[in-house]
């Protein structure tokens, strides 16, 4: 899949295999507080009526705390998936998947809440969040 750059320049960007649906409950992979997230939305995505929007490596999520501090508890946030159980495809022919399914909770800015990541991160997540990708204890 290419988007166009601009002049008539196409940038390759990998499509990567979309492995959670809305309502799905994913463990908090940062030390902000909050230990399990569930997804209310996805941003920027654009798919058929009546169909769940999901969500990928990399993607940026509306989120709903449901295990967690009792601050954070019900409240809206915004998260990036870092980790998918689902396997996807890199653009130099090999498959990764993860263990669990995971996200680390973000300020509207882009700039991550908590100060450390526990567990690994794809690579992917480096490319489109540098911020994150700073507090990154591992890149697969």
């Amino acid at each position: 899949m290419s988007r166009k750059v601009g002049r008539g320049i196409r940038k390759f960007i990998p499509r990567i295999a979309r492995g959670l649906p809305i309502g799905a409950k994913i463990h908090c992979a940062d030390n902000s507080g909050a230990r399990e997230l569930q997804i209310i939305a996805v941003f920027g995505y654009k798919g058929n009526v009546r169909k769940l929007a999901k969500a990928g490596v990399g993607d940026q999520i509306n989120v709903a705390v449901t295990k967690g501090k009792q601050d954070l508890r019900k409240q809206v946030l915004q998260a990036i998936i870092v980790r998918q159980r689902k396997p996807y495809r890199r653009p130099d022919g090999s498959w990764i998947q993860f263990e669990d399914n995971a996200a680390v909770l973000i300020k509207p800015g882009g700039e991550p809440q908590g100060s450390e990541l526990r567990g690994p991160m794809a690579r992917e997540v480096t490319l489109r969040w540098p911020r994150v990708a700073a507090i990154a204890s591992k890149i697969v």
